[in-house]
């Protein structure tokens, strides 16, 4: 008698903690999906700050690997053409913003996953300049979850440029 009340309060601790777990991932899912939200706006409305406030420091690695079409067409021109370039090398994310044209990623399939810590997000963009789509690709982040909120450690992308 006293072994099947442990039994059961044991089962009803594991499914309130299996709820709460849940709950608490939908929570971060949502968080990360409001940090996509503002990544994808302050590029079209040229917000430097909100943009530059995503990240966790201004030296993350943002990678970009050029499909073999682009590369194929690139090496024409320029034999030595990398595969991927860190383009964090060239200063803050927020240099990515151009102050001359209009710009815009558009966004789609996106797949988010936490474990209330660990973030990862993974979808396909397209950027536009003056309404002009100018390459397209797959796009990954990483991101962790500090004191004020979730911030972005690194993003990689491929890249195939609309010619």
């Amino acid at each position: 008698m006293k072994l099947s009340r442990i039994f059961i309060a044991l089962v009803v601790l594991f499914i309130c903690n299996t709820t709460l777990a849940k709950s608490t991932n939908e929570d971060d899912v949502t968080e990360i999906k409001k940090v996509i939200e503002a990544f994808r706006v302050s590029i079209i409305d040229k917000d430097k700050q909100t943009f530059k406030s995503l990240f966790y420091s201004e030296s993350i690695p943002w990678i970009a690997v050029f499909s073999d079409e682009m590369l194929n067409i690139k090496r024409k021109i320029k034999p030595n053409y990398p595969r991927s370039v860190d383009f964090g090398k060239f200063g803050p994310p927020v240099k990515m913003i151009s102050d001359d044209e209009e710009q815009e990623e558009k966004m789609w399939n996106i797949k988010v996953e936490s474990d209330g810590y660990l973030g990862s997000v993974h979808f396909n963009y397209s950027d536009h300049r003056n309404g002009v789509k100018k390459a397209f690709g797959t796009e990954a982040w990483d991101l962790v979850k500090g004191d004020s909120g979730w911030k972005i450690v690194s993003i990689k992308y491929t890249v195939t440029e609309v010619l």
